[in-house]
């Protein structure tokens, strides 16, 4: 049983599928899987549940898991005799703990230039900030998590050279998703992750999906002997007036 048809529950579960044709996949989520997607995208990555024999529980919320199920919240029981949750993630105490100001997730609220406001000799990057835009606030993905790691890198070193800084600027691209090993769907997006125009499906999708998720090792190879950027997309009009 997978908990969450999130992007994450669902390529988990097309490839666990995938993988053991014998086993019952059963995905539980509370809304649509790809529901962040536009329709036709959403259409083919429903396709693929269909097709590998996926049992979809969608519009419930998992209470509690037990050693062999998970209870519903309309008290439920759907056998399970190995669950994998996706429904999110859940960010340390640690800073909360040490003083530092948090958003009510637990992550740090920093400026424009990622640094803590209580704290401005504190950073944050990825999962653990709380970083907002002009469209709205960030979602932890390595969409984000690299390029503000990277911008916080150049950015110490460009304070103590004493030059300018800008805020940081960052725009969404796609939401790739594989459906197995052969088979994925990439939804372009506007900067705010919202659908664009524009789908990938099939072969030329997951050859999309496998460069991109590659590109991470030559690029910081490279990034040893040149400035090498590591964002492609820093929101266009849709951030023009942070910077």
């Amino acid at each position: 049983m997978v908990g969450g048809a999130g992007l994450t529950g669902i390529e988990a579960a097309t490839e666990i599928a995938e993988r053991f044709p014998a086993l019952r996949v059963t995905l539980v989520g509370t809304d649509e899987p790809g529901a962040m997607m536009g329709a036709k995208a959403r259409a083919y990555l429903g396709r693929a549940p269909d097709r590998l024999g996926i049992t979809r529980v969608i519009g419930h919320h998992i209470t509690k898991v037990l050693p062999d199920a998970v209870e519903l919240a309309d008290s439920t029981l759907i056998p399970a005799d190995l669950t994998l949750i996706t429904t999110g993630m859940r960010v340390p105490p640690l800073a909360a703990e040490s003083g530092i100001d948090t958003d009510p997730r637990g992550r740090i609220v920093v400026d424009a230039t990622l640094r803590s406001v209580s704290h401005p000799n504190i950073h944050a990057i990825g999962d653990a900030a709380a970083v907002r835009q002009a469209w709205g606030e960030i979602h932890g993905t390595c969409q984000s998590g690299m390029p503000t790691a990277a911008y916080v890198a150049d950015e110490i070193a460009r304070r103590f050279r004493g030059k300018k800084i800008a805020p940081f600027r960052f725009g969404y691209i796609h939401q790739p998703v594989s459906l197995g090993r052969a088979d994925a769907v990439i939804q372009f997006t506007k900067a705010d992750d919202t659908p664009g125009r524009f789908h990938l499906t099939g072969k030329a999708a997951v050859l999309y999906k496998e460069t991109v998720s590659r590109s991470p090792i030559p690029i910081f190879g490279l990034s040893r002997r040149f400035a090498v950027p590591v964002q492609l997309y820093k929101g266009g009009r849709a951030t023009a007036r942070l910077a």
